[in-house]
């Protein structure tokens, strides 16, 4: 039986939604070889403010249909980010919303599954909205580990390597803080990782 797990992550651009998806997708990818991963960004006209979206689907065959249609793990960063997507989660799926968005009780969404917590203010204590993106990826290798497909396959060591080499390729050249941003990325995994 085909097992196909799909996870979103949205709210507004600034808040590393895209590299939180990038980063899910070549953990998994480099967890397990033989697996099917697409990674899907979408963003505004705006890269700072505007929506942004990305969608990461892992599968055991090959995937058909690269779009998200029924989440199993959505991460919704803001108001409208809610509002939008917390329809396509599955019934058994699980809605992570920051702490300062409104799930209300008379929505589509308010018989499923949410997480609550403080992601955007942990960001900020680390360092800027941007550390969003690897505390969002932690919390969702901690809950993807724990899945059919993905059991004893993602760990956080593993995601922390990772992360390590992406950001010292995408710091190439940068002068100064360069250690500094690394660091701060691998706390905040570690971060994530523990509050789901």
């Amino acid at each position: 039986m085909r097992v196909r797990l799909e996870v979103r992550f949205a709210g507004f651009g600034g808040q590393g939604v895209i590299t939180a998806g990038r980063l899910l997708a070549l953990t998994v990818i480099e967890a397990d070889p033989g697996l099917y991963v697409v990674y899907s960004p979408s963003y505004g006209f705006q890269t700072r403010g505007g929506d942004a979206l990305s969608d990461v689907i892992i599968s055991d065959e090959e995937i058909d249909y690269p779009k998200a249609r029924r989440l199993d793990l959505a991460f919704l960063l803001t108001q409208p980010a809610y509002n939008k997507y917390c329809g396509y989660v599955k019934d058994d799926g699980l809605i992570v919303i920051d702490d300062h968005v409104n799930k209300g009780d008379k929505t589509q969404c308010s018989d499923k599954r949410h997480r609550e917590l403080g992601i955007i203010t942990a960001a900020r204590q680390i360092g800027g909205d941007v550390f969003a993106s690897t505390i969002v990826l932690g919390a969702s290798i901690k809950y993807l580990s724990k899945t059919e497909l993905l059991k004893d396959k993602l760990s956080l060591e593993h995601a922390k390597q990772i992360i390590t080499k992406y950001f010292k390729e995408t710091l190439i050249g940068r002068r100064t803080g360069a250690e500094d941003i690394i660091n701060k990325n691998i706390k905040a995994i570690e971060f994530g990782y523990k509050i789901i």
